[in-house]
């Protein structure tokens, strides 16, 4: 079997973060732009919402697919999501087609972000990893920093949509470097997928994120529609919980969590996301 060419799957990797990570302040660049022309300011705010909404309920699914079916394959299949969803994002004719196209661009970017540390992990040794992992984090503050930039540019010479049809030959060039450089030798083990856990976390994590979204835009966190959204994430998570119990192959083992460093990584991990995204 032939190896993987390790430079070329990095410049991959990288590139695609990248694309993923800028989409959030190259569009908040063109807001305005976009608003003025789809005239739908009261939906604004679903423009992020809704990519990180899908974004984040698919992460653990593409995880647990790219176990079963490789991290080539899902990789790819994501990428696609993400460039499909980017190419009809540009053709949108209002803010409800934009939204709704906005939602399959997250579903693209759920895959891409998390395979990108899983094939870092896979082809690099232990000792190395570290290293090539805090090089793949910088795209966020090169995103962070050239997004609004490059936003702006594209807004000025050319015209919103191109904020979203330039992702098209940037992920084209990703998923080619992929699909030649990176070899795996793919597990044949025909384990159950675990639809029902799969189910209830999707449900209970859009009820919830769906929930503060709502009690953030009303600032009335009492309202009937919240709690019950709430509510029904509270019961959806327990129902979750003793659904991975039971599961021959969980979408999320909890054992996991009884590891300190896997525990103490993600609690880290969540505090600062939610710091960031916060301000």
């Amino acid at each position: 079997m032939e190896e993987t060419k390790v430079k070329a799957v990095t410049v991959a990797v990288f590139v695609a973060t990248f694309m993923a990570a800028i989409e959030g302040t190259i569009v908040s660049t063109a807001i305005p732009t976009i608003v003025s022309q789809l005239d739908g300011i009261e939906l604004m705010n679903w423009i992020f919402s809704i990519y990180l909404l899908t974004s984040a309920v698919t992460v653990p699914i593409y995880g647990k697919l790219s176990d079963l079916y490789g991290r080539k394959m899902i990789f790819i299949v994501a990428t696609l999501i993400f460039l499909v969803g980017s190419t009809l994002c540009g053709f949108a004719t209002n803010m409800e087609q934009l939204i709704i196209f906005r939602a399959i661009q997250g579903i693209g970017a759920g895959g891409i972000l998390p395979l990108t540390m899983t094939i870092i992990a896979d082809i690099y040794p232990f000792e190395k990893r570290a290293r090539v992992l805090g090089f793949m984090g910088s795209a966020w503050g090169i995103a962070g920093v050239f997004g609004p930039l490059l936003g702006g540019f594209l807004v000025d010479q050319l015209s919103w949509h191109w904020i979203f049809f330039i992702n098209v030959p940037v992920g084209i060039l990703t998923i080619i470097l992929v699909f030649l450089y990176l070899k795996e030798n793919v597990s044949k083990e025909n384990l159950p997928i675990d639809f029902l856990g799969t189910t209830l976390f999707t449900v209970a994590l859009l009820a919830l994120l769906f929930a503060l979204q709502r009690a953030g835009e009303t600032l009335n966190w009492g309202e009937p529609l919240v709690l019950i959204l709430f509510a029904l994430a509270i019961l959806l998570f327990v129902g979750f919980y003793f659904a991975e119990k039971r599961a021959k192959d969980p979408i999320m083992p909890f054992i996991l969590f009884k590891n300190p460093v896997v525990l103490i990584g993600n609690l880290i991990g969540f505090f600062i996301s939610a710091f960031f995204n916060w301000h």
